[in-house]
């Protein structure tokens, strides 16, 4: 069923979206004003997520400053967005819900299927507006990370690609994060 455009306004949708109850092994955000569904990755996705999240404890984070699947509004273009791990702000709060996007110093997405698209493309620009440093796409597909940061006027000006098997360093927030992607795994 489709819910025409117009019909709720951003703050019901994001109401809608905290209540809705997701069926096992997907995912909802909020992308242009619309709820959008998408499967959750296989161990491959969950395994780089862990390792992220291993690495801000690595880094020092106390466990309630590296989320996963937290909804975080970007009102301007109507998205919400539950990125995959996010690395608070020391300046954060605990428990804040939906988690503001001033919080964010650091995001990490894991490719799955064909949200390949939302993950290189709005996502960048949401991340990048929001002033978020460090931003990380790890893709499991093809086997390749791109390592976004310095946002300056709401561009990232410094991009990185590299590969499973790299070392991977950036700071967030004044913290230094190192990821050891040796053993991620890839999708073939």
């Amino acid at each position: 069923m489709a819910i025409p455009g117009g019909v709720f306004t951003y703050e019901e949708l994001l109401g809608i979206l905290a209540r809705l109850e997701i069926p096992p092994g997907f995912k909802s955000e909020l992308l242009h004003g619309e709820i959008v569904l998408s499967p959750q990755g296989d161990e491959e996705h969950s395994d780089i997520i862990l390792a992220a999240r291993e690495a801000a404890r690595a880094a020092g984070l106390p466990r309630w400053r590296s989320l996963s699947n937290v909804l975080t509004p970007f009102p301007e273009r109507l998205n919400g967005f539950c990125p995959d791990v996010s690395l608070l702000r020391r300046s954060a709060q605990r428990g804040a819900r939906p988690r503001p996007a001033a919080d964010l110093a650091g995001v990490v997405e894991v490719v799955s299927g064909d949200r390949g698209a939302t993950d290189y493309g709005v996502k960048v620009e949401e991340y990048a507006q929001a002033g978020i440093d460090a931003y990380l796409i790890a893709d499991p597909l093809r086997g390749t990370c791109k390592l976004c940061t310095s946002p300056v006027d709401g561009i990232y000006t410094a991009v990185d690609d590299l590969a499973f098997g790299d070392v991977i360093r950036f700071v967030a927030d004044e913290t230094e994060f190192v990821l050891d992607t040796s053993d991620w795994p890839r999708i073939s």
